[in-house]
């Protein structure tokens, strides 16, 4: 039985991880700190997600126990935990016993997925780099209200990425991708997969998709119930991108518009956005084994379908 996915990205706030949870994950339940926030589904995607404004972890876990849904996004997931050390520390003292309430309702989130079958997808604000007062140097990571609860999500994660801006993201909706370089110790990161690297377009749902089909038992969100060609278009135009029949990302827009005649445009861009981050991460993977699968092509990692 395929296992879902625990995941944390983090970024300053209006770099696209709210727009990016709203493709990948558009039959999750969305679990908001306060309203507002997916605002932006209607225009890009013309569906309106499941949200509920919630006021603490230890709501969101209730929730998460009780309806056991198959995906939950805890949007924005620093207001939230900021918001339960609140309620927790209420003499505005802090101390050990507030942040250690705190790690363990992090902790019974997670075990609440866990056990509920849910896949978690936790969306953080991004904390940078910093020395301590006693000297210690501390990486950037998930903004969280003590910096150690930051340190110990890559623990409680299976992926944990850093979304920054850049001009390789492709298709360049937002030029955005998500980065996990373990050379790079200024910053927190994990990818117990081994698909992302160094740059992938900012995707969660590819990035999935591409750990199930090299083999990884990882539970796929499925697409909305109607909307199943989605992938059907981006396979078709991943391989047309790969196999150069589609010389860019443009001709292989004008081929989708043609081919899927009286689609919604919008759809036809998120099928288009799909196919085009799918033949980068699949490509980028690949480069990670290319000096050891001479014969493969562009998903030609070991175990590449």
């Amino acid at each position: 039985m395929a296992t879902p996915a625990i995941v944390c990205v983090y970024s300053p706030s209006g770099y696209g991880k709210s727009v990016d949870c709203l493709y990948s994950f558009t039959d999750a339940l969305f679990l908001s700190a306060a309203p507002g926030g997916l605002v932006a589904a209607q225009a890009l995607l013309g569906i309106t997600p499941q949200e509920r404004v919630v006021p603490s972890i230890y709501a969101a876990t209730k929730i998460i126990q009780n309806e056991k849904p198959a995906c939950v996004v805890l949007d924005d997931f620093s207001i939230l935990s900021e918001r339960t050390h609140l309620a927790i520390d209420t003499s505005g003292k802090g101390g050990w016993e507030a942040w250690g309430k705190l790690s363990r309702a992090v902790l019974g989130l997670r075990e609440a997925a866990i056990s509920c079958g849910s896949t978690l997808i936790l969306n953080a604000h991004e904390a940078p780099p910093k020395t301590g007062d006693s000297g210690n140097f501390m990486p950037g990571g998930p903004k969280m209200p003590s910096r150690g609860l930051s340190t110990t999500l890559p623990h409680v994660a299976t992926l944990v990425l850093r979304g920054q801006k850049d001009g390789f993201a492709a298709p360049p909706l937002w030029g955005g991708i998500y980065t996990c370089d373990p050379s790079d110790t200024r910053w927190i990161g994990k990818d117990r997969y081994c698909v992302v690297g160094k740059k992938a377009p900012m995707n969660l749902r590819e990035i999935l998709h591409r750990a199930a089909e090299i083999g990884h038992d990882v539970v796929v969100p499925p697409r909305p119930q109607g909307m199943e060609w989605l992938d059907e278009a981006a396979e078709g135009l991943a391989n047309g991108l790969a196999s150069g029949n589609f010389p860019n990302p443009t001709e292989g827009a004008r081929a989708l518009t043609s081919y899927y005649t009286g689609r919604d445009p919008r759809h036809l861009r998120w099928a288009w956005r799909d196919g085009c981050a799918r033949q980068r991460i699949r490509q980028s993977s690949a480069e990670l084994f290319e000096l050891f699968t001479p014969a493969a092509g562009v998903s030609g990692a070991p175990a590449a379908s």
